[in-house]
Parts: C-alpha cells; structure tokens; sequence
C-alpha cells in the first residue's frame, strides 16, 4: 500500500479507498481511523471525519478526487467537523438521523447536519453506508467494492485495539466489557451507542454474509486484510448473536 507526503494509506487509488489513523486525546494517546471511498458521481464521501493536525493533511485527498461529502459516523465521530467544513465548504455534511441532535448539543459549532439517507442517490452499486437500526444515537458502516472485493469500514460496531492504553480504570472497562485488546464486538462503544444489539448486529452479519470483507477498517485499531478476515469477523458476529 502507498503513503501520502501526509500519512494517508491508499488501499486502492481507483475506487478512492483511503485511510488515515489520527489522535484525538493527545493525553491517553487514543486514536481514531478516517475512511474514504469514491461515490458514483466520482467524488469522495467521508467517513468519520478526522481532526489533523493542518489542514494540508486534508488536501492530500484532491489527488484522488473532490471531496463531495463527509459523514459523522455516530453521535461521537463529529470532532472533525468544523476544520473538514472549513477545507471544504462545498461538500454536503450529513450524519445518521439519530446521531444528528446529539452532534449539534455536544458540538454546536459543527454547522448544520443533512440526514445519511439523503446521500445514497449518490452511493451506485459499488458503495453503501448503512444507517444502522436499533441506536440511539446513531452508527453507520460501510462497504465498497474495490479490485480485492469488498473494504469494510465497520465504525464502532468492532475494533482491533492490540494494546489499552490509558488510565488503569479504562484499560479495566476494555477488559470487564471484552472490547480488548485484540479483535472483538466493541461493547464498550456499544454501550454509548447502541439500544437493540441483536437488532444492529443481525443487520451487520446480513451485510457482511453478502459483501464479505476482504479488507476491514475499524474506527479504533488496526485495518485487517488477511486472508481470514472474512471468517473471522463472520464467526464474531454469529457468536454474539
């Protein structure tokens, strides 16, 4: 996979599938991951918006094609929000429907926020974003289609976190709720985010039976591309359900 000058990773240049791993609590050194992919009228939709540390590291994405929408994943994925409306002022901000009224309380300056639904006109064969049922307050994941078959960006619903760092209670609420270390069901978001987990995690395996993942972003951890990921992330989800 190649690098941007500004640390993005390509996972694949023709369908705009790019990743980019940011630290949002510069005191516990937690960090996030960005997701990209090409809409069908060639321009990039956004996922889960990161904040950089200048607003270069976002342009990095113009060689790849115009950035046409960006998506706050879930009521806590909106920090980016503000800095990314500022690079590009005409793309379209949209967000779940639920996580919208918990983005504008918690993050007033964000600017107003278009429902998820309104984009997938632009979505095609090749993209979906899911809206996920049973939150409350709102997640989204998302597959596309590249050479390889189908990259993931799972959001919060799963995370690959191989080493809790942070304070000695949160390391212990990764543990108690069996989000990590490792490659598990992220409880703990879950928690926050989720209202009916056997409603959300049967949509999830409904999508993942029909577009196994041959590559999977999470929104907190390391992107996953063996050969077994697929069976893998099948078998986590079956045996949740």
């Amino acid at each position: 996979m190649e690098t941007t000058k500004n640390g993005w990773t390509v996972i694949d240049r023709a369908a705009g599938v790019l990743t980019f791993t940011y630290v949002f609590n510069k005191k516990s050194g937690a960090s996030a991951n960005t997701f990209t992919a090409r809409m069908a009228d060639g321009k990039l939709v956004v996922i889960s918006p990161c904040c950089a540390d200048a607003d270069e590291h976002l342009r990095d994405l113009l060689e790849f094609g115009e950035v046409g929408a960006v998506v706050a994943s879930n009521g806590l994925h909106h920090l980016g929000l503000q800095q990314w409306r500022r690079v590009f002022p005409d793309a379209r901000f949209v967000a779940p429907e639920l996580a919208i009224p918990r983005i504008a309380k918690k993050n007033p300056d964000s600017g107003a926020l278009e429902p998820l639904e309104t984009l997938a006109p632009l979505f095609g064969d090749d993209l979906c974003i899911r809206d996920a049922p049973g939150t409350k307050c709102g997640e989204c994941w998302a597959w596309t289609k590249t050479e390889a078959g189908y990259t993931w960006f799972a959001s919060d619903v799963l995370a690959n976190i191989q080493k809790l760092s942070g304070p000695v209670f949160f390391r212990a609420l990764f543990r108690l709720t069996k989000s990590g270390p490792g490659f598990r069901l992220f409880n703990l978001a879950m928690l926050a985010i989720v209202k009916d987990k056997r409603k959300l995690l049967a949509a999830l395996l409904e999508d993942l039976e029909a577009h196994p993942p041959t590559v999977l972003v999470l929104a907190h951890g390391e992107t996953q591309s063996q050969s077994t990921i697929s069976e893998e992330t099948l078998a986590l989800v079956r045996a949740a359900l």
